[in-house]
């Protein structure tokens, strides 16, 4: 009697952890579309800019958070990738401007494609020549090149879209090996009613 007990107990404790099953959940790199060097920030040549990068002349601005703006809260996604939260807004294209010195030939305008988490930008330093963390090659210092260089964003309408190769969320194995046992204990204490 007191094996069941246990039994029916381990078996309810797996149950009920599995119906708050998590997910480890990674947002994905969203993909470079190109870059380059614009002589100014203004909306005009920013959206031109985006328009002829991705070949879509339909294209408007949703939206540009500057760095001064109250909702302008840029995250760490990892080791050396970064995102922000825009939802409810989900751009097909953003675009990231990066202070750069006039004199450097490192580009300050990168746009890219929107395709994990639509409500979410996430880039790479790496993507970005490491302009928001590593060694960029500016004032000859590695701890030049930092997040802080963000200027703004803008975000399109457009197709962006899920990649189909991503998964977006990801079942942790602990969570589904503990709901295998908890299925294995059901079966196992309901057979041995049976016998």
């Amino acid at each position: 009697m007191k094996k069941q007990v246990i039994k029916g107990m381990l078996a309810a404790s797996a149950a009920a952890l599995m119906l708050g099953v998590s997910a480890a959940h990674a947002n994905v790199i969203d993909e470079l579309v190109g870059s380059a060097k614009l002589g100014n920030s203004g909306d005009g040549t920013e959206l031109a800019f985006i328009r002829s990068i991705t070949g879509d002349n339909t294209l408007t601005l949703d939206f540009k958070i500057n760095d001064n703006d109250s909702s302008f809260n840029v995250m760490s996604n990892g080791l050396d990738s970064w995102f922000i939260d825009v939802a409810p807004d989900t751009p097909g294209y953003f675009m990231l401007k990066l202070g750069v010195p006039g004199n450097s030939t490192l580009h300050s305008h990168y746009v890219f494609k929107n395709i994990g988490e639509l409500d979410k930008l996430v880039w790479s330093n790496d993507q970005v020549n490491y302009l928001t963390g590593g060694n960029c090659g500016l004032n000859g210092s590695p701890n030049s090149c930092n997040i802080g260089r963000l200027s703004h964003y803008v975000g399109t309408q457009g197709i962006g879209g899920e990649d189909p190769e991503v998964p977006g969320e990801i079942p942790e194995p602990a969570s589904m090996l503990l709901f295998g046992a908890g299925l294995l204990g059901l079966g196992l204490s309901r057979r041995r009613k049976l016998v």
